[in-house]
């Protein structure tokens, strides 16, 4: 019954402040949600243990003072993430035009142009969420293969600002029937494949570190032939969304499917590592990334 009603008051509140992001200018909003991550990270101190521990590990040269920085940029950046998630409804052509910049989408016109569907592979960086909407927005069948949430209730909110701009949900509990039908119908299925999978992920270097991972997109892209396409959203100075999107290549598979998921994912993920030391404030380094890793030494 608590738990109940805890997820039920952090709902309404999710709700709340997501009217207040609607309701306001959009500079407004962005600012005011920058404002809050501020001191969000510097009062709360949810998960700053586990901010900084990762830093650290991933930035040794850094010193105290520059790793705290980048945390509270975290912050700032991911209340922005949340308050530009509850505008998804509102995004128009217009909208786009000014605030997400959409010129790598030849890329995925191309791929899709084969016919076998798309995998895109990301992480929590930048704004994935305008990702996926700007690109369902102007015409793009667009996946998302999502986890399950703690709280239902905001789950089902998430999925739903989700589906007001065209995008088609697809639960990781269904992944391999949703998935194979979606790239059937050459739809792109978007994965995010930077949170730690526990014994079931493939164990890649990330930061210098063995991190469990997700292997899905190698699973699919050795099954269907699917291309595989590496997909970023960053945050540029002026507050534009610029999307990246880039077509991998792998070798041939050898026969060995393990070793060639092994492969395939480190690939991945050495091309998620290198666009987070561009810009580690949009990050998600508040997740215990090598949780797994820790057990298993």
């Amino acid at each position: 019954m608590a738990d109940k009603l805890t997820s039920r008051i952090e709902y309404l509140g999710v709700q709340f402040l997501a009217w207040k992001m609607r309701i306001l200018p959009f500079r407004c909003a962005r600012l005011a949600a920058g404002l809050l991550g501020c001191l969000a990270g510097s009062l709360l101190g949810i998960r700053k243990k586990v901010a900084l521990d990762n830093l650290q590990q991933a930035y040794p040269e850094k010193s105290e003072g520059e790793l705290r920085q980048i945390y509270l940029g975290c912050w700032r950046h991911f209340m922005k993430v949340g308050a530009e998630m509850a505008r998804l409804p509102k995004i128009d052509e217009k909208f786009i035009e000014r605030w997400i910049n959409l010129d790598a989408q030849t890329v995925m016109k191309e791929v899709l142009s084969r016919g076998k569907g798309a995998i895109v592979v990301s992480g929590h960086f930048g704004n994935w969420e305008w990702m996926g909407g700007g690109m369902a927005r102007v015409g793009y069948p667009v996946t998302y293969v999502v986890t399950s949430q703690t709280n239902r209730l905001v789950e089902d909110w998430m999925n739903r600002m989700r589906e007001s701009v065209g995008i088609q949900i697809v639960s990781r509990r269904n992944a391999v029937k949703g998935v194979l039908s979606a790239l059937k119908d050459n739809r792109a299925v978007a994965m995010l494949c930077d949170q730690d999978a526990g014994e079931a992920g493939v164990f890649v270097p990330f930061f210098g570190r063995s991190a469990s991972t997700p292997r899905g997109p190698a699973l699919f892209h050795l099954k269907t032939g699917a291309p595989i396409v590496f997909g970023s959203a960053r945050r540029d100075e002026n507050g534009i969304v610029r999307l990246i999107f880039e077509e991998m290549k792998f070798e041939g598979p050898t026969g060995d499917r393990e070793q060639d998921e092994i492969r395939i994912m480190t690939q991945i993920t050495a091309r998620l590592e290198k666009e987070i030391r561009r810009h580690p404030e949009q990050w998600l380094w508040l997740h215990r990334r090598w949780k797994s890793s820790l057990i298993l030494l």
